[in-house]
């Protein structure tokens, strides 16, 4: 009987532990159980206002937790900010801390871009699309098949799966991220390893984006990105090697240990300024930039990123 009661004990431990992971996005987005009640956040079964029987469309339904003026998420995706809610927990009189999400923002964002310590939020200079608006996926298809994939509309679900286990092993992954994004034309699907606990904001306190490392989740989340950016895909030696392609010939590394695509760039938007030069950066398509918003998701103005990592 003892030994019966030890294993249940073990089940029971091992079974609380796997529900602590599972909520550990909090909200809708994980710990269902058999009476679970996270089903009503986002679903009605006879009154539903858009497909899937969702209250509200993507991004609206999104946003109304994860923006400006959203209840029930700390990752306010619009404004690029995290809301610190537990620290007014432990101590109300300090109020709501804010720091600057890992993935920057939609509309706004948090980022020290012009690397002088004095950060204040800003309108976002480029972005990805996260509300159907059409656009380029840069880079995608086979060698020589032009600039990328045209009229491309993006929304919060094309990258992430809102009910998580979105791996290949149908497991947890990387901020709910999609083994395949949507229209990526991918096939086999890249697993970006979930956190066992999860940080939101950049390590730096003072918001600067650049030097913030994700160790060996960098590389995967470079083969993540390569699967819509298909040709940015360059391992080490591609600034001297012709890959053949017509547009992107000789290619910055972006597939090696240390160096990938969000070494230089965030995920979600950035309010990065650009001078002269970089402003004059043609498309891949050769159209012409309309300023700033050639700062192409970069975390530092101009071609800072540059200048940090080479010191010329």
């Amino acid at each position: 009987m003892k030994r019966v009661w030890t294993v249940l004990l073990v089940f029971l431990m091992a079974t609380t532990v796997m529900v602590l992971v599972a909520r550990a996005d909090n909200g809708p987005h994980g710990g269902y159980t058999a009476t679970t009640d996270a089903c009503a956040g986002c679903h009605r079964a006879h009154t539903a206002a858009a497909a899937r029987l969702l209250v509200n469309s993507v991004p609206g339904l999104c946003v109304s937790c994860h923006g400006a003026s959203g209840t029930g998420a700390d990752t306010n995706v619009e404004d690029g900010i995290y809301l610190d809610r537990d620290a007014v927990t432990e101590s109300p009189a300090e109020g709501i801390a804010t720091r600057g999400l890992k993935g920057g923002g939609f509309v706004n964002a948090l980022i020290d871009t012009d690397w002088d310590l004095a950060v204040a939020s800003a309108a976002v200079t480029s972005r990805h699309t996260y509300d159907g608006t059409s656009g380029t996926m840069w880079g995608n298809g086979a060698i020589n098949s032009g600039a990328g994939k045209l009229n491309v509309a993006l929304t919060c679900t094309s990258c992430h799966d809102p009910h998580g286990n979105a791996s290949t092993t149908n497991g947890p992954t990387y901020r709910l991220l999609r083994s395949v994004p949507i229209d990526s034309g991918a096939g086999s699907g890249v697993d970006v390893t979930d956190e066992s606990s999860k940080t939101y904001t950049v390590s730096n306190g003072d918001n600067q984006y650049f030097g913030e490392n994700y160790g060996s989740r960098g590389a995967q989340l470079s083969n993540w990105c390569a699967q819509c950016h298909t040709r940015h895909a360059a391992p080490s030696g591609s600034g001297h090697t012709d890959s053949g392609d017509a547009i992107y010939a000789y290619r910055h590394m972006t597939m090696g240990a240390t160096v990938g695509c969000v070494s230089c760039h965030v995920a979600h938007g950035t309010p990065a300024t650009m001078g002269a030069y970089s402003a004059a950066v043609p498309w891949p398509d050769g159209t012409n930039p309309s300023g700033n918003e050639r700062s192409s998701l970069l975390r530092v103005d101009n071609r800072g990123v540059c200048q940090l990592c080479h010191h010329k």
